[in-house]
């Protein structure tokens, strides 16, 4: 019997180790999905984003993915595939977030040496019909524990994430109906 039981939790851990996905590999999948493109930011992402060299947020060339103005088989489609490739990364890497189906965001870190990190940011608002994931190597474990205990306020089509960085810099992610 006690064989039996560590051959299966054995087996288990072969399938769930089989399916995990790393951030690099769920960003690459997402910004594939359909209605996604890989894009430059502009004033349409959810999230205050401007070079923050210092905090790890730098975003070069194929770094972000957004999907705007979908329409409802749009938001479906996207949100369907966006969640299936999602559930393929460990819940242990998600540190922050929140999810009301109307509107979604997500924060994920991955270590990847000493005091830094990958962190996969995903916000999707089924209210505007958008999807923004955003990939971002080398982030400070200062960061990233900001991040992780940033406040989220959520309500019908609206959710807050506000993360205060060091030198009273923030990261904010917010979807409303402008956003």
């Amino acid at each position: 019997m006690k064989k039996t039981l560590l051959t299966l939790i054995a087996l288990v851990s072969m399938a769930f180790g089989a399916s995990a996905m790393s951030l690099k590999d769920a960003y690459k999948a997402l910004s594939n999905i359909p209605n996604v493109s890989v894009a430059n930011p502009d004033y349409n992402l959810p999230m205050d984003i401007s070079a923050m060299p210092d905090y790890g947020f730098i975003l070069n060339e194929g770094n972000l993915a957004t999907a705007y103005n979908l329409n409802a088989a749009q938001i479906k489609e996207t949100g369907d595939a966006a969640y299936t490739i999602l559930n393929q990364v460990p819940m242990v890497r998600m540190i922050n977030g929140a999810n009301n189906n109307d509107v979604a965001a997500f924060v994920y870190a991955e270590p990847t040496g000493e005091n830094s990190n990958d962190v996969l940011i995903v916000a999707m608002s089924g209210y505007r019909g958008s999807a923004v994931f955003m990939y971002v190597p080398n982030v400070p474990d200062a960061t990233c524990t900001a991040l992780q205990f940033a406040p989220v306020e959520m309500e019908g089509s609206f959710l807050s994430l506000k993360a205060k960085l060091q030198g009273n810099d923030e990261f904010n992610i917010i979807l409303n109906k402008a956003r």
